[in-house]
């Protein structure tokens, strides 16, 4: 059960209680004050006959002292008057002991059932010359007692359920406005930064401790983002000094051809037109390592998080030149394959390259000398994994294989952790793939199922790139 309703439900039953309580004191306060009078009116009335049949008694005998205790029933509606001599004192609904002991004219009041209702009698003894003579009973039916505490309770009821529908309603309100809304705001903020969606900032109108809360998570999104830029970055730099070794024996080459064409012109033994080719020879080399810095550079260097239209196509090919040092090194053969589909997604293009080189560089790791990595761009139809959602879409899709020994089942689920792995000392961070990973969620798309084939020499591992065409910048 959701908080609101759970609020709603605990003041509700609050509130029904109080009243439920309120009620039943209010309906034993005030049957309690009915019955008080009719008690004091019945020992009133009891002591008043008590008193006149005596001196009735004593003045003209015992059958006009009756006469005068039957008269009175004329004056009553629901009050009956009857004498019971002392020889019949058992059919009094007392204990016959307490009658005998209770002092001459002195009433005892009691209530007994009769049915569906209550009697209250009224005894008062008469006492004679010093010998009891009898017992004066008054008895009346009591239903307004009943009907009085029945209506009271009906009263108290709907009072208590008047109440809580009203307190139901505006706790209900209060608490969609107040609790309810905060708290599903503050849950999309936080599948937001499960996503990596940390740029959206959450504004609270309340400033109570949603409110807070809401503020420690765009603080801690503006963390994530600056830890994640910082890693990312990190990342990057050591997929650099990866690439150092073959960009310097890349560099070789054309130093050499700069250095001799360069040491003959300056010896002088050259002709005019000799010596201009070699100047020619010398800027051509020039050219090729300054692309090749360039290309080192550009990968380096730390860019913003603007998103544009892009051709992926054009970037593997980028990607594949500036790792074709590498390749060239290990003896490994880099193909991009054809394809006519359009290549264009909405990206970023510093990490977008990221995950390409961070891909292909893998993969020629996994390869021996020999093999090759192939890279494939098409457009494929595909469902999001259940952490993402949502139907099958539209993507592109970036395929990287390698042709090495596989991944073992045991290192598969564990190749998206950070710090995960399987390279000696000082050949890897284990960040390249948890970066590729969160760089692709950050773009809104996912890495499919990684293909492994240990028994298919040849075949490799394999990692596929889903990007939806229409990514949300």
């Amino acid at each position: 059960m959701k908080i609101v309703p759970k609020l709603t439900l605990a003041l509700v039953s609050g509130t029904c209680l109080v009243l439920a309580v309120n009620g039943y004191v209010r309906v034993k306060r005030e049957v309690g004050m009915i019955e008080a009078d009719r008690r004091r009116d019945h020992e009133m009335i009891g002591r008043s006959l008590g008193a006149a049949a005596t001196s009735i008694w004593r003045s003209d005998g015992e059958a006009p002292a009756v006469a005068s205790i039957d008269a009175v029933n004329r004056h009553f509606d629901r009050l009956h008057v009857r004498f019971l001599p002392w020889a019949r004192r058992g059919e009094a609904r007392v204990d016959a002991a307490e009658l005998s002991a209770a002092p001459p004219g002195e009433p005892i009041t009691t209530i007994a059932a009769d049915g569906s209702h209550q009697v209250w009698l009224t005894y008062v003894p008469l006492e004679i010359a010093g010998a009891p003579k009898g017992v004066i009973e008054l008895s009346e039916a009591s239903p307004v007692e009943r009907r009085f505490a029945r209506s009271v309770a009906i009263d108290a009821v709907s009072t208590a359920l008047a109440l809580a529908l009203f307190s139901a309603l505006i706790s209900f309100v209060m608490g969609q406005w107040l609790v309810g809304a905060p708290v599903r705001a503050l849950a999309s903020k936080a599948r937001r930064i499960g996503r990596g969606e940390l740029a959206e900032p959450l504004v609270l109108p309340h400033g109570d401790e949603f409110g807070l809360l809401a503020d420690e998570l765009n603080a801690m999104s503006r963390q994530l983002v600056s830890t994640l830029e910082q890693l990312r970055h990190a990342d990057r730099l050591t997929t650099v000094g990866k690439l150092a070794s073959g960009v310097a024996h890349e560099l070789g080459t054309p130093l050499n051809v700069v250095t001799a064409r360069a040491s003959m012109i300056a010896s002088g033994d050259t002709t005019p037109q000799e010596s201009v080719d070699y100047a020619r020879v010398i800027v051509g080399a020039a050219d090729r390592m300054t692309k090749i810095i360039r290309q080192l550079l550009q990968f380096a260097r730390r860019k913003g998080p603007q998103r544009a239209t892009t051709d992926m196509r054009a970037l593997v090919r980028d990607a594949l030149s500036l790792l074709e040092p590498l390749a060239s090194k290990r003896g490994v053969d880099r193909r991009l394959a054809p394809g006519d589909d359009d290549a264009t997604a909405n990206v970023e293009v510093g990490q977008m390259q990221q995950v390409i080189t961070n891909l292909v560089m893998n993969a020629i790791q996994a390869t021996p000398g020999g093999g090759h990595v192939d890279v494939d761009l098409h457009v494929e139809r595909a469902p999001p994994p259940v952490d993402v959602g949502g139907e099958d879409r539209e993507c592109l899709c970036l395929r990287v294989r390698d042709t090495g020994p596989g991944i073992p089942p045991d290192v598969l689920p564990h190749v998206f952790e950070p710090f995960f792995t399987t390279k000696g000392v000082g050949e890897g961070t284990g960040l390249g793939l948890a970066v590729t990973y969160g760089i692709i969620r950050d773009h809104g798309g996912w890495i499919g199922a990684v293909e492994s084939n240990l028994d298919a020499p040849g075949r490799g591992a394999a990692f596929a790139v889903f990007l939806p065409r229409q990514a949300s910048p």
